[in-house]
């Protein structure tokens, strides 16, 4: 089966109003337009085009009970994210019975557990840059960036604090110990932030991540929480994978996401929702991290695999032009084809054929055992491993 799909953009607070219309050509709501979301999740339904079903449904009445393991995505952000985490597989399946058990509805805003699956994701930049915080930065690093704070901070407070926090993360457990407490102590006020940010503005290396972060969010906490970890950008293409249990905030640009289809999120700041400190700290991580842009392996001209350690699905990044067709892909899994540019032509060894121009997507069943894609574009493919 091969079947074109589309989806409306969800209107989350932190959504572009012109990212995806000025880069998609999909017309603007005057709203933001976060995500758009490609797959069965019932988060947002996927539709088939010239079907009034969603795709979920329509594998449903073909006889496919198993969802797809994967959520593609498209997604755009003008204002920072909440710093967050996702659980491991054990931490999915223990925290939701647990809630489930607890009479916790699906909808409660004090829910972290949505399902029983991890989230780990990679995120690839559309636009000429996407910039994010990705993981705990070297205790050193931190220690250094904050010594230069005090330097020029004349708040007794802040230097009682962070001279303290300087100590801490020259411990084995420095990190953690510094981490949760920029999410509960006390002395982590508004007039404690205020100070932090009139000092961490005076150094070029921080005045655009701390005016951006204080521009959306006013004086969060989670300011504090965004020093601790590592500034990313990524150019056009490039991408970066977040496993479970690192800290993590999107902060602006335009992308293709893919994950485990998930909704677990365990917040940490930037945000006005409800933060489980207690929850939080026992999935994150706190280890140290250098977070590299995602290796890719050449498969052919025009298609690579992304280097990601999921056992669930694969994806690819495919370009075709007059030169270059792709043919005979192998099929192992259900797919999904995201268009970003261009329109391409999709076709399968059962004879079927859809074209997809960019903003649209195309979903092909694994009854077929290869497929072809055609014409000129750029295209992000997700297939179910075996």
């Amino acid at each position: 089966m091969l079947v074109k799909l589309t989806n409306q953009p969800l209107d989350y607070a932190w959504g572009s109003t012109s990212l995806i219309s000025d880069y998609f050509g999909i017309p603007a709501t005057g709203q933001p337009m976060a995500e758009i979301w490609f797959g069965t999740h019932d988060g947002s339904p996927t539709p088939v085009v010239g079907l009034e079903t969603s795709l979920h449904d329509l594998l449903l009445a073909r006889g496919k009970e198993a969802r797809l393991p994967f959520l593609l995505k498209i997604l755009a952000a003008e204002k920072p994210l909440s710093i967050q985490a996702h659980p491991n597989p054990e931490q999915a399946i223990e925290g939701f019975a647990r809630e489930n058990a607890a009479g916790l509805p699906i909808s409660a805003a004090s829910r972290n557990y949505k399902d029983d699956k991890p989230k780990p994701e990679l995120i690839v930049a559309l636009s000429e840059s996407f910039d994010a915080l990705v993981g705990f930065a070297d205790p050193r690093l931190i220690s250094e960036k904050f010594a230069e704070i005090l330097e020029v901070s004349r708040s007794e407070k802040l230097t009682a604090v962070m001279s303290g926090w300087i100590a801490q993360l020259g411990e084995p457990d420095g990190i953690q110990k510094v981490f949760l407490d920029t999410l509960s102590s006390s002395e982590c006020d508004e007039q404690f932030i205020s100070e932090l940010v009139d000092a961490a503005e005076q150094f070029p290396s921080l005045v655009d991540l701390i005016s951006h972060l204080t521009t959306h969010h006013g004086l969060d906490r989670g300011i504090i929480s965004a020093l601790l970890l590592n500034h990313v950008s990524l150019s056009k293409g490039q991408s970066i994978f977040v496993p479970a249990g690192m800290p993590h905030a999107y902060l602006s640009g335009l992308g293709v996401e893919v994950m485990i289809a998930s909704d677990n999120v365990l917040r940490g700041g930037l945000t006005p929702k409800h933060i489980d400190k207690a929850e939080l700290g026992k999935v994150l991580v706190f280890e140290a991290t250098n977070p590299a842009p995602t290796r890719m392996k050449k498969l052919a001209v025009g298609l690579e695999q992304f280097d990601i350690p999921t056992t669930e699905f694969n994806f690819y990044r495919a370009e075709v032009g007059s030169n270059n067709l792709l043919v005979d892909i192998n099929l192992p899994g259900d797919a999904v084809i995201l268009c970003t540019s261009g329109a391409i032509a999709v076709s399968n060894s059962l004879g079927e054929r859809e074209v997809i121009d960019k903003g649209e997507a195309a979903y092909l069943s694994d009854d077929a055992r290869v497929f072809s894609l055609a014409g000129n574009g750029e295209a992000f493919i997700a297939i179910t491993a075996k």
